[in-house]
């Protein structure tokens, strides 16, 4: 181990080929392990995070002790039930942010996280992850690892941002498009299924931390790059977000989607007893599902139940961040920033980039109608909607997903 230190500290040259906020990465070769990544923290960043930490929290005590708005004023009557302006507890948040960012800093922390995040596609992996996603996660080196250093295998491959780009900026070959287009699908397929099966989720999966990889055979596969956080989605979080879009996409309704979030304990009982809060969550729940589910137009408006819509992921997960605070929705920190990260994948970058039919829907419902049969009770009451519903079959043809819905 001492001469591979050596021979780390020796190649290391004064050019990093990455830099972010807290560190920068060196390419350097090792006898016997090849070409590594060597991650290195940049001096005094923590006393830096610890100032900003004390800053946010004395923001965050002032904000909380602010008094609600008196009733008689002009919007008194949408706060006079509470005690406090903001209910949303920004003291806990800011401490668990904090929290998040300061194991962000122990790169023996983000060592951990491949290993953990690497068992979700070794060859005993659990049943949860889809059969067809493959991907590749670069090995660390534990013993050549510290609290500041970070050393793992280098992976050739070039970002999804670029392959995709060119793609679309230079008229590749229709091989090259299909090609980039089936790693956009098989990174939302993994991205998925890690926040709505698996529960283990990589922090931020935009098409900056994903590589195309070409195999010795020449064919191509998905990397993964950066593993500072990796965030664990509580089942009910994945029961919810699995059985409200399969509520609306199936049975457009509103209140039983309210009431699966009491039901999951996501939203506290007080806000659901309340008839002005629950109407007033209902109509929230409208909006977001009007902007976030496109039906055909024929179908747009009227009371056909049988058309499939497609799911605007992103505007589905922005609304909702919306709501978190007006409704003190309970989500697990990161959440939000994951979930954003997965619809800026989805639908504002690289599979808009390549070709614009690419329909999360077709990612969802296989996902619902394998958990309706395994998982929570919510999710069999709520999904059993799908496995009755005539016009699947239209979305099997479309999706010519046959086995999965067997």
């Amino acid at each position: 181990m001492l001469k591979d230190v050596e021979a780390l500290v020796s190649t290391i040259t004064d050019t990093p080929v990455a830099a972010a906020s807290i560190g920068q990465v060196y390419k350097v070769n090792i006898p016997g392990k090849g070409d590594v990544a060597v991650k290195v923290q940049r001096p005094g960043v923590r006393t830096l995070v610890e100032r900003d930490s004390e800053l946010l929290l004395t923001v965050a005590r002032f904000v909380e002790s602010l008094p609600a708005l008196p009733s008689s004023s002009s919007t008194g009557d949408a706060t006079n039930k509470q005690t406090r302006l903001i209910n949303t507890e920004l003291v806990s948040t800011t401490k668990e942010f904090m929290s998040r960012i300061f194991e962000e800093l122990d790169y023996r922390k983000e060592a951990s996280n491949i290993a953990q995040f690497s068992s979700l596609y070794s060859s005993s992996r659990r049943d949860g992850t889809s059969k067809d996603v493959s991907v590749i996660v670069p090995k660390v080196y534990t013993e050549l690892c510290t609290e500041n250093v970070l050393v793992m295998e280098w992976i050739y491959g070039e970002k999804l941002t670029d392959v995709t780009g060119t793609a679309s900026n230079t008229g590749e070959q229709s091989s090259t498009v299909e090609e980039n287009l089936a790693l956009v699908k098989v990174a939302i397929d993994s991205t998925l299924s890690q926040l709505l099966v698996e529960g283990i989720l990589h922090a931020d999966p935009h098409a900056g931390n994903l590589l195309k990889v070409t195999l010795e055979d020449d064919s191509v596969t998905l990397g993964y790059l950066d593993f500072g956080i990796i965030s664990t989605i509580p089942e009910q979080v994945r029961d919810a977000l699995i059985c409200s879009v399969a509520l609306q996409v199936f049975s457009r309704d509103v209140d039983a989607v309210s009431s699966l979030f009491g039901e999951l304990r996501l939203i506290p009982q007080h806000i659901l007893d309340d008839d002005e809060e629950r109407a007033a969550l209902a109509e929230a729940l409208e909006i977001t599902f009007e902007n976030s589910l496109l039906y055909p137009e024929a179908a747009a408006g009227d009371d056909d139940t049988t058309a499939i819509p497609d799911l605007k992921f992103d505007k589905l997960l922005d609304s909702l961040s919306r709501l978190v605070p007006r409704f003190q929705f309970d989500l697990p920190p990161y959440f939000i920033n994951n979930a954003r990260a997965l619809s800026t994948l989805v639908s504002r970058g690289h599979c808009q980039v390549t070709r614009p039919y690419i329909q999360c829907t077709d990612y969802h419902i296989p996902i619902c109608i394998e958990q309706a049969t395994e998982k929570s009770i919510e999710e069999r009451s709520s999904c059993k909607d799908i496995t009755k519903f005539d016009p699947i079959r239209r979305w099997q043809d479309r999706s010519d997903k046959d086995t999965t819905i067997a």
